[in-house]
């Protein structure tokens, strides 16, 4: 006696494929874990990209699950951005054996000395170079007598330009908001005799303090206004170097500055404020610097100034500043055609 036996399915072979594969999906024990810069106005690029991770992880979420998770993002990024510009946010999952897949979002950040100071134990020296930056050298080799010549430095890290400064005979007075920087700054000053006086603090933080003079001949910032946030530090800037300068006296920084026609919008001005690159454009220098004493006189590129200038074997200073210089950190393509450069400006107080 046989009996027969037969069970058909309306599947085709693809299906019966794709059926198995997400069962298969739902078996895997997942975690991991996303970290990105706090940039708020990219709030899309982060729901997309942890959308498709989620999604090639075999655990799709659905557009409710999206919009969680879009709201959860936003309010991490606000509070991330606002505390720092060294700041990120970490989004870790983790899913067990089910269709279900977990995450936290939190802000992480530090203060911008703190992350300077982080670089003494992660990064090799020298930290910043060896010599002086060739503009500064060469407005204040300029002046006929360097002892009566005396410079101001905001933000001064380990001292590659103060204590060359001083070696040429100028006084110089330095303002360091990392206390191991200053440390550092300080003790090799005394150790060679050099006129260098160091003050530790945020030079914005407080206007009315007295420790500045007012008879400086040259004030000097170099890779210090690319943690700038706003045009209202900008302007604090210059009301500062207008107090500070003497008459004919020199304000001399680097900064990035965006290309003729390129206006940055909010989430390039904070990626760009994230990897040490923070940009302006050259009109709102101009109104930083309206109603007061100082005239702009010099503004070349920091690329092609350093490299035609510094001594032959310097260049570049370090393996990062040409690169940074010509705005890469910021954006992925190649110098020609990046659209911000960090550019050399020179005022002067004219009263």
């Amino acid at each position: 006696m046989s009996v027969e036996y037969s069970q058909s399915t309306s599947l085709d072979r693809a299906q019966i494929k794709e059926a198995l594969r997400r069962r298969f999906y739902i078996r895997a024990q997942i975690s991991g874990e996303i970290q990105l810069p706090a940039v708020p106005s990219m709030l899309d690029e982060y729901v997309e990209m942890c959308g498709s991770v989620f999604a090639g992880l075999g655990k799709p979420f659905s557009d409710q699950e999206l919009a969680q998770l879009r709201s959860a993002l936003e309010k991490e990024l606000a509070t991330a951005y606002a505390a720092s510009v060294r700041s990120h946010i970490i989004i870790s999952y983790n899913a067990p054996i089910g269709p279900t897949l977990n995450y936290t979002i939190r802000a992480t950040w530090t203060s911008v000395a703190d992350a300077y100071e982080s670089w003494l134990s992660l990064r090799k020296p020298p930290l910043f170079g060896t010599h002086p930056d060739a503009r500064i050298w060469d407005v204040a080799s300029e002046a006929a007598e360097p002892t009566a010549h005396r410079v101001l430095e905001i933000g001064g890290g380990t001292g590659r330009n103060a204590l060359a400064l001083a070696r040429l005979g100028h006084p110089v007075d330095v303002v360091e908001m990392t206390p191991k920087f200053a440390e550092m700054l300080r003790t090799e000053a005394q150790q060679e005799g050099l006129d260098v006086r160091v003050i530790v603090r945020d030079v914005f933080a407080d206007p009315a303090a007295t420790d500045l003079r007012n008879d400086y001949q040259l004030m000097i910032l170099s890779e210090v206004m690319t943690d700038f946030r706003s045009t209202q530090q900008v302007r604090e800037l210059f009301e500062l170097a207008a107090r500070s300068l003497a008459p004919g006296g020199r304000l001399v920084f680097n900064t990035f500055l965006a290309c003729d026609g390129y206006e940055p919008d909010a989430a390039a001005r904070e990626f760009c404020q994230q990897v040490y690159s923070g940009v302006f454009t050259r009109q709102e220098m101009s109104v930083a610097a309206a109603g007061l004493p100082l005239e702009p006189r010099s503004d070349v590129s920091a690329y092609d100034y350093e490299k035609a200038n510094l001594p032959e074997g310097v260049w570049p200073p370090t393996s990062w500043y040409a690169d940074w210089a010509s705005g890469l950190d910021a954006y992925r393509t190649v110098r020609e055609d990046s659209p911000i450069e960090l550019r050399w400006l020179v005022y002067e107080r004219t009263r």
